[in-house]
């Protein structure tokens, strides 16, 4: 029965938000509003809608990281963002720490960003 309770505490301590709760309390931080977001991040209204509406509604990694990008998050928040969702940036393949550098640098223009990508991987974000 103790380890009961020393499991039930060790979920209740060590649980982080989930990947919607996450994800709004940025654009809270941010003060803009959802739709510039998503617009800047190439994101459909209805996906968002999706977002929005259902806490477990799975999005690819490609899109969270659009919308990291068009936040402007720091390396620690995407990461923190990406994890929520269950993915992260890779250390072993170039197009992850390619946008790995740009979050370190500050370097949020997706267009700068996808030559950057197409350049060392023939690959785009958006």
């Amino acid at each position: 029965m103790n380890e009961n309770h020393q499991l039930l505490n060790y979920l209740n301590q060590s649980k982080t938000m989930n990947f919607r709760d996450l994800l709004f309390s940025f654009i809270d931080r941010s003060g803009e509003k959802d739709s510039d977001v998503y617009n800047r991040a190439g994101i459909d209204r209805r996906l968002f809608s999706k977002i929005r509406c259902s806490e477990s509604y799975n999005l690819k990694k490609e899109n969270i990281l659009k919308l990291c990008v068009s936040l402007k998050l720091d390396l620690n928040d995407t990461n923190e963002l990406l994890e929520s969702a269950g993915y992260s940036l890779s250390t072993t393949n170039d197009f992850d720490l390619i946008l790995r550098y740009c979050f370190l640098n500050n370097i949020y223009d997706m267009q700068i960003i996808n030559e950057y990508l197409f350049s060392y991987t023939n690959a785009v974000l958006c």
